[in-house]
């Protein structure tokens, strides 16, 4: 376990960060968290409504052009991935000016809803922000601590196989993201994520009674 990071019970609401490796199994993390009271925010979720705004809609249309439209006037999400996460030496670029435009509104988005959770009545036990690029977006500091789901590599294989993806595909979204290992450097704590979730739900109970006794 890394070093852990207690807060004291109070008015405010901690904030726990939820990262890991594609397929670690970090939205079954978040769902166990939900159980124990928790209210998990989903970035990908925030973003695929972004998607839907006008404004994001004309942004991403003036940087990567009108064939990321579909012929619903939407941005069309299969084509706008296949042009960052594809295999020219372009999708770095696109994928970082992508994220230019992304981030700061999901990151509005998000701090939005942390501010109406933490004055709501009851208030959740803590606040679960589940985002794959967290740390590289520069959300940790808004976290009191950060679980990492630590799954075997295997494992995930198996389920993004599992969810329709190729090998390449899987490839593709774990190198643009940080390295496991790093990921696992910056969090606070280590979730093992294979494990049954019973024991998981048991051990989650425990750890964030144990953060806020």
């Amino acid at each position: 376990m890394a070093t852990q990071k207690k807060i004291a019970k109070s008015s405010v609401v901690p904030i726990i960060g939820l990262v890991g490796g594609i397929a670690s199994g970090k939205s079954f993390i978040g769902q166990i968290l939900v159980q124990l009271g928790c209210v998990r925010i989903d970035a990908d979720r925030i973003g695929h409504e972004l998607l839907d705004k006008p404004m994001i809609c004309q942004l991403l249309k003036q940087k990567f052009g009108p064939e990321i439209i579909g012929q619903d006037g939407r941005v069309d999400r299969v084509r706008l991935g296949n042009l960052v996460f594809g295999p020219d030496g372009q999708a770095l670029q696109r994928r970082a000016d992508l994220e230019a435009i992304m981030h700061p509104a999901i990151r509005t988005s998000a701090v939005q809803m942390v501010h109406r959770l933490r004055h709501s009545d009851p208030a959740p036990t803590a606040i679960v922000i589940d985002a794959p690029l967290l740390i590289e977006a520069g959300w940790e500091p808004m976290c009191d601590w950060v679980f990492f789901v630590d799954t075997p590599e295997e494992t995930r294989r198996k389920r993004a196989s599992e969810r329709g993806w190729s090998q390449e595909h899987w490839a593709a979204r774990e190198k643009a993201q940080l390295s496991i290992d790093r990921k696992k450097q910056a969090a606070t704590h280590v979730i093992p994520g294979d494990s049954p979730p019973e024991i998981l739900k048991q051990y989650l109970s425990q750890l964030i009674d144990t953060l806020r006794s």
